[in-house]
């Protein structure tokens, strides 16, 4: 005998009858399914449209037609460059003992001599700061005074201190304290009477050998 066939069924496939396609079942479920399929279909070409548009943005910036501030590098604060002179040939006003500080250091081998010249300049008014040894490459002068590129005034206010002091520029020096090295030729400090305060310029020359006299 033949089997009753489903009149719905045709080939494995369900087909929908007028009066369930009619039904508010079926009605329902379709807006549904047609609601989240545009859902779905809008998100897509929002995301697809998101993805051009980062592209080209991404493509603007790095040709640089298109600038944002965000993205900009802020622009550091540049500190005005000076010219660092090693003998600056201004003049410097002469600064008062009470208001320098000096280290005072004996390159020769008198034993002693830093702590006594340090001493003298203490009387004197200076701050008298580190008192020790150093060495010098020609330890035949008076001495030497040291300083970086703010402490210029200082060093000729120290040459006024102690006569025939050679000057050496230490551009790596930070701030006005300056150092003193005691030479073998160094006798004393100038009488405080006798010292120059005027304003002058800084001695870079170390100065000339005295010819002795034929005798």
């Amino acid at each position: 005998m033949a089997r009753n066939k489903d009149p719905h069924d045709w080939h494995g496939h369900r087909i929908i009858s007028e009066d369930e396609l009619a039904s508010p079942a079926f009605t329902t479920d379709a807006r549904i399914k047609r609601r989240r399929t545009i859902r779905h279909g809008i998100i897509l070409v929002i995301v697809l449209l998101a993805l051009v548009a980062a592209v080209v943005l991404a493509y603007l910036v790095n040709t640089r037609a298109v600038v944002i501030d965000a993205l900009e590098p802020r622009p550091v604060a540049e500190t005005p460059v000076t010219e660092v002179e090693a003998c600056p040939t201004t003049e410097f006003s002469y600064i008062d003992p009470g208001k320098m500080t000096v280290n005072v250091m004996n390159a020769t081998q008198v034993s002693g001599l830093a702590g006594a010249t340090g001493t003298k300049l203490k009387k004197r008014g200076f701050t008298v700061g580190e008192v020790g040894n150093a060495r010098i490459s020609d330890v035949d002068v008076v001495g030497a005074v040291i300083s970086g590129p703010d402490g210029y005034a200082q060093a000729m206010s120290m040459q006024r201190n102690i006569k025939d002091l050679v000057y050496v520029f230490d551009a790596k020096r930070p701030g006005a304290t300056v150092d003193l090295v005691i030479g073998t030729k160094y006798k004393d400090l100038v009488k405080d009477k006798k010292v120059n305060k005027k304003p002058g310029k800084l001695g870079c020359t170390p100065p000339k050998p005295k010819e002795k006299k034929n005798g």
